[in-house]
């Protein structure tokens, strides 16, 4: 039996433990499964890790994310034993030092960790990448995705009206976990694209402020067509003249396949779009018709002048800003478009971006 450090609470019989579990601020609103020994010891047996072993300090508390305690959140969230050591990479993943945790968990934007899985694992535990893949229905989309946001409330302390201050919300703040559809990719996986090797499962995050924004273009036979549609549907997302971050385009399969006709690359597509979304800087500055964009204080602390008004910005501030993954059914040509975290012109945010993600250890 697995020695077990948290501590036991004891019910009566005539006392709800669903409502118990609400009244102690431990659920995201919806019920949750009671996590007794049995069923914890149950979801330990999805690792070889030691229950003390710390996957990582989670911010804004800090507190340390043992296994025992994700297993704990894995639980609650109704996750099953095989998913553990998947939702064990997410948190190293999130508590790592290049995901900006404590940003995304006190953004009044309602950010929140979009997770994508590549490898062997997305068949193992029986993931869904084709129809809805992003939606309702599938218990190991649904939960590993929750899991996480459990873990992320209940040890890092981000819980809403305290450090979690989002305006309005979302959503994606349950879950946002899909499988990329592999197969239906005209391009490396995205973890190959990371560095990773085919028979690796991996597990990325990224923050997004929700969506997806729907570019929905049935009619283009060619990959410059579609880019351009998409350019389009890319351009006046989040401040409508300013400029965005990180981001994900979700691609589906159909989309997905007139690029491979084409024989265009994710660079070719990323290209495009930086070259379709470009506005001379002065068409981007914030005027009394649209609030919405570039401040005379971000030029400056980004040490542009006035004399640079006429050169070419970008909806992003450089090509790998724009992430692609393919994932979907065949029944419609749709693309998703999920923004990222708020764009900042500052020369620290305006470089090369790579995502962060983490190895999936096998049991």
């Amino acid at each position: 039996m697995t020695e077990l450090l948290s501590r036991t609470i004891d019910i009566a019989d005539y006392d709800d433990v669903y409502e118990l579990m609400s009244e102690m601020n431990v659920t995201d609103g919806l019920p949750v499964v009671p996590p007794t020994r049995e069923r914890v010891e149950r979801m330990l047996s999805g690792t070889n890790l030691d229950p003390e072993t710390i996957a990582g300090r989670v911010a804004p508390n800090y507190a340390a994310a043992t296994v025992e305690k994700i297993a704990i959140n894995a639980v609650l969230a109704g996750a099953l034993p095989e998913y553990l050591p998947l939702i064990l990479a997410a948190v190293r993943a999130a508590c790592s030092a290049r995901f900006p945790l404590h940003g995304v968990i006190a953004s009044t934007d309602g950010l929140a960790p979009m997770m994508i899985v590549n490898g062997p694992i997305r068949e193992r535990i029986g993931m869904n990448w084709g129809l809805n893949a992003l939606g309702q229905g599938n218990r190991a989309n649904m939960t590993v995705g929750r899991a996480l946001r459990l873990v992320l409330r209940n040890i890092g302390g981000a819980r809403e009206g305290e450090i979690d201050q989002s305006v309005l919300g979302g959503a994606h703040k349950f879950t946002l976990t899909f499988a990329e559809h592999e197969a239906a990719s005209p391009w490396p996986p995205l973890h190959v694209e990371y560095g990773y090797e085919v028979e690796d499962s991996v597990v990325t995050l990224l923050p997004t402020i929700g969506g997806p924004r729907l570019c929905i273009d049935e009619y283009s036979r060619s990959a410059r067509a579609l880019v351009g549609s998409m350019a389009m549907g890319f351009q006046r997302i989040f401040s409508p003249n300013g400029q965005i971050g990180p981001s994900m385009l979700v691609v589906s399969p159909e989309h997905a396949h007139v690029f491979g006709q084409d024989g265009w690359s994710k660079t070719d597509i990323r290209e495009a779009i930086m070259e379709l979304t470009a506005l001379p800087i002065r068409e981007r500055l914030v005027s009394p018709l649209v609030g919405g964009g570039v401040t005379e204080t971000a030029l400056a602390h980004a040490g542009i002048g006035t004399d640079a008004l006429d050169r070419a910005m970008s909806k992003v501030a450089h090509p790998s800003h724009i992430l692609i993954a393919v994932a979907g059914a065949t029944a419609g040509k749709r693309t998703g478009i999920y923004p990222g975290i708020v764009g900042r012109m500052d020369p620290e945010h305006m470089g090369a971006f790579v995502p962060v993600s983490e190895k999936i250890d096998p049991l």
